[in-house]
């Protein structure tokens, strides 16, 4: 909270210097900033930064704060109309043949591509009246015309089980089973379109690493693990979500809970992680309370497990979970409802859409890599 006041107080900086303002906040240690003797080097530096300006500081319980969350938490207004409308289902089952088969034949394309038989290194066959495409792969997919484009991607960027990811996701999830000419250009072009992603999420930045990689192992030999909340209190009394992600493939555990004991998290670990993959060789937490107890000491000396704590103020070294909360709440807040009480709802479902996804960085999806089979997608299961 100290940083967070010194950084607004820079940003308002014109408005502030050389006047005198009282700063109504609910972090009480603030008020002994100015006058404690016993301060760190950090506190020291933000100490000489507040000292340029005049001001008092008044504090207020948060329960009693409720000017600032007015501002900060109020509700967002659901905007309906066009395509933009989320889809909360798992929408309409895969293209029938006959639905392919008579839009393929009104289709000008798709007649000139069966009639020359080859599309550069592809070549084009008919298979029981449905006309597709066979590439280097030798794995056929089907020409889909145009007037079928918007329905496949709905279904494959709209829909809960796809979770608006981005275009090379989308491109990825679709690309097995359907082609058409430019097909990466129009998946790109009904991303940049789409109401929702372009309100609710945030842009991406492009980061250089300030380190060399490391080994990560074979999967499952080395989580991250880390606590985001507290979110608003959910029916089901969750505040909280717990997410560990495997260095190797990229595979997300989630889990939502109403607390974040030392108890909480050495449950969620045993059921979670070892229970289910194995146990691991290192796991990578923050130094958080409850994440250095003596209850997770003694769970990793048990499981016979390398703890790692990062370096204090240094989260992208966490960077991995940290990127996966981000991927989380961008796909999660298209979906929630106004209240924002029901985002555990959504929780299992973001997470099917993250690992079914290719990853950027390994050019595979997570299941691909921990499971060795790629998750089918919820629409071609259809009956």
């Amino acid at each position: 909270m100290c940083s967070r006041s010194v950084g607004d107080k820079v940003v308002l900086r014109p408005y502030l210097y050389g006047r005198q303002f009282e700063l109504v906040i609910d972090h009480a240690a603030l008020k002994w900033l100015m006058t404690s003797k016993d301060l760190t080097w950090r506190l020291h530096r933000w100490a000489l930064q507040l000292q340029e300006y005049d001001f008092a500081v008044i504090y207020r319980p948060g329960a009693s704060n409720v000017v600032a969350d007015a501002l900060s938490r109020a509700p967002v207004r659901v905007v309906t109309g066009g395509r933009s409308g989320a889809t909360t289902a798992g929408g309409e089952c895969q293209l029938a043949e006959d639905e392919i088969c008579r839009e393929q034949t009104r289709d000008r394309i798709v007649a000139n591509l069966r009639m020359k038989g080859k599309h550069g290194d592809k070549n084009v066959i008919v298979c029981e009246v449905i006309v597709y495409v066979v590439g280097v792969d030798g794995r056929p997919r089907v020409v889909l015309p145009a007037t079928l484009w918007a329905k496949v991607l709905r279904e494959n960027h709209d829909s809960i089980y796809a979770c608006h990811l981005r275009t090379p996701q989308t491109y990825a999830r679709i690309s097995p089973n359907y082609w058409w000419l430019d097909m990466k250009t129009t998946i790109q072009k009904w991303v940049q379109s789409c109401r929702d992603c372009g309100t609710r999420k945030t842009k991406v930045r492009e980061v250089i690493p300030p380190l060399r990689s490391q080994g990560v192992g074979d999967a499952g030999d080395r989580w991250a693990l880390d606590v985001a909340g507290p979110l608003l209190m959910t029916a089901n009394g969750n505040r909280y979500v717990v997410a560990a992600v495997d260095y190797a493939t990229r595979f997300p555990v989630v889990a939502a809970v109403p607390s974040h004991t030392a108890k909480d998290i050495a449950k969620i670990i045993v059921e979670k992680l070892v229970l289910v993959y194995g146990p691991m060789r290192e796991i990578v937490m923050d130094g958080a309370p409850e994440l250095n107890s003596a209850v997770i000491e003694a769970l990793v000396d048990m499981l016979q497990t390398k703890k790692i704590t990062p370096v204090p103020y240094r989260p992208v070294l966490l960077g991995l979970v940290k990127r996966f909360y981000r991927s989380w709440k961008d796909m999660v807040a298209i979906f929630v409802s106004e209240a924002q009480d029901d985002w555990d709802h959504w929780l299992a479902c973001s997470a099917y859409a993250y690992n079914g996804a290719r990853h950027s960085s390994t050019g595979y999806s997570p299941n691909e890599l921990m499971m060795g089979r790629r998750l089918k997608a919820l629409i071609n299961c259809c009956g």
